[in-house]
């Protein structure tokens, strides 16, 4: 299975890279384009997620993947190097009670009658690429889980699992623009139409009771998914074909409604990016 830093390096198009541009092509390049990027620091959300993914997709690699902080004596010279070498391979450092919280939400989606049955069969953190003209740079994803029907299965971690609320998150980062990209890229690998991929999120609170979603995703959210990866690639295109990557435009700062002076954006507990 490809490593999240070798999968990172491939070069091609991602729906992150599409996400991203949105704000700006200079965001785009700086976090996926530059050469001398600094490879980006988890957070702790960011850690507890991708612990939870690889727990519950693909637990034979938790351990070329992670470590448990407390069994390493830090405070001798020996514990310190073990713990660089260790931090040096890739492998992230988790808490007893991270460990004992994913593997609760392993539980909970396991023992869930409709979750449960979704990563039965299949494949788990599918790599797919779709290879394009000369001048532009190939499109890639990696898929949580593929199924073999075909069918695409996300796994989300999320404060709020509601409908609602996780409806909220689905726009506020781009999820429905990923969604239909995979579907995209599963369609031409496969030669089956997209309509006939179905593609589902399963969602699941990241503290107690572990409370587990599943949100088939419907035509009408995919569709405008569709609609944001194709307006967005087409930015990326013309960027890469004139290495001209811009930041902010120059306008008008006008009132405008639903807009006050406390407005921020609000990063859901557990979002990562796969």
């Amino acid at each position: 299975m490809l490593s999240n830093r070798s999968y990172f390096q491939m070069p091609g198009v991602s729906s992150h890279a599409l996400i991203e541009i949105a704000r700006t092509p200079l965001h785009c390049w700086a976090k996926y384009l530059d050469p001398d990027r600094p490879d980006e620091e988890p957070t702790a959300a960011m850690r507890f997620g991708t612990l939870v993914h690889a727990l519950v997709l693909a637990p034979e690699t938790f351990s070329a993947a992670f470590f448990l902080a407390d069994a390493i004596n830090r405070r001798t010279n020996a514990g310190k190097a073990e713990h660089a070498v260790l931090r040096e391979s890739g492998q992230q450092a988790i808490t007893p009670k991270e460990y004992r919280a994913a593997l609760e939400i392993v539980k909970a989606i396991q023992r869930h009658p409709v979750a449960g049955t979704l990563f039965k069969a299949g494949e788990p953190e599918k790599v797919l690429t779709v290879a394009r003209e000369p001048h532009r740079l190939p499109l890639k994803g990696r898929l949580d889980w593929l199924n073999p029907q075909p069918a695409i299965v996300e796994l989300k971690t999320a404060s709020d699992a509601s409908r609602e609320g996780f409806l909220r998150a689905v726009y506020r980062h781009g999820y429905h623009l990923s969604a239909a990209y995979y579907r995209m890229l599963v369609g031409r690998a496969t030669g089956t139409p997209e309509t006939d991929i179905p593609h589902t999120f399963v969602v699941v609170e990241p503290k107690p009771p572990y409370a587990v979603a599943v949100y088939p995703t419907s035509e009408g959210v995919l569709a405008e998914g569709r609609d944001l990866w194709e307006t967005n690639l087409a930015r990326f295109d013309d960027c890469w074909t004139s290495q001209d990557w811009p930041s902010y435009p120059v306008e008008s700062l006008k009132p405008s409604s639903g807009m006050g002076s406390g407005l921020r954006l609000e990063i859901e507990e557990g979002e990562l990016e796969l």
